[in-house]
């Protein structure tokens, strides 16, 4: 009987034309067009265990996965031999071997997520798919304020998506960093882990800040109340992407690193 062998890759997807990374009822979704190309190839089934189950129009620059094989394929080469056959939507940027009880879910860190927004007007056809066209000012000082009070260990409860109800909503954010380029705002939000939705929430309850809607004090009170109602709105799925996953400690270098390393997600 062939050797049982564990594949670890990093794939990058725009995901605008999918219903989500896991595979869903109601549509196509990332992990089964990587799931049906691998059959293509090893003319076997497998299973893809991932780090993170992105929603409909989010996208990632490195969602991070494995799946066992018997075929003697060198690891190293599933890159190219899936790209060769995976839509354009969907890369694979590098494979490797690993050992067998090697798990990017158990053996992560951290990720960081990087969310874009559009304050000004935006006449580029180009863009649209990646950002958060709000089309005004935000108070960019107050936003990062109020980023700093969601930094550390808090139960993130009010931050969860609706109807998700979380075994345990204690997460750590180690950072929240905005910059502005030009019209373009990046929220980078780094962490041990993330609730449903919760990136999501935390950028929208930033940009209510940013309105002069809410005040940092205000996001404290509503972490405290553990109440997703009074949260207020869900920032738009297009404008999130899964930008780094962390294996090694998370240090302020590492995340700085990360962050120089990013450009907008349509010049990647």
């Amino acid at each position: 009987m062939a050797a049982l062998r564990n594949i670890h890759i990093t794939v990058a997807y725009d995901g605008s034309p999918f219903v989500g990374f896991q595979r869903q009822l109601n549509g196509m979704a990332v992990q089964e067009v990587i799931e049906d190309v691998l059959q293509r190839i090893l003319g076997e089934k497998t299973t893809l265990y991932f780090v993170a189950r992105t929603d409909s129009g989010v996208h990632a620059w490195a969602q991070e996965c494995t799946f066992y094989t018997t075929g003697t394929i060198p690891g190293e080469r599933f890159a190219s031999a899936m790209n060769a056959l995976l839509p354009p939507a969907v890369r694979v940027r590098k494979s490797r071997e690993v050992p067998e009880d090697y798990s990017v879910r158990r053996q992560n860190t951290g990720k960081t997520y990087l969310y874009q927004i559009l304050r000004g007007r935006d006449d580029d056809p180009f863009r649209y798919r990646y950002v958060w066209r709000l089309g005004y000012a935000l108070d960019v000082a107050t936003m990062r304020a109020a980023a700093q009070v969601l930094c550390g260990t808090h139960d993130f409860t009010a931050y969860r998506g609706n109807n998700s109800v979380p075994s345990n909503p204690v997460r750590t954010i180690y950072d929240i960093h905005l910059e502005e380029a030009g019209d373009l705002l990046k929220i980078y939000v780094t962490g041990d882990g993330f609730l449903y939705k919760m990136v999501r929430n935390i950028v929208g309850a930033l940009v209510d800040c940013g309105r002069g809607r809410k005040t940092p004090a205000d996001l404290v009170a509503i972490g405290e109340s553990k109440d997703r109602r009074r949260l207020g709105m869900t920032a738009p799925a297009q404008g999130l992407c899964l930008l780094h996953v962390y294996f090694d400690a998370v240090t302020p270098e590492a995340i700085a690193e990360v962050r120089a390393l990013a450009v907008p997600l349509w010049q990647m």
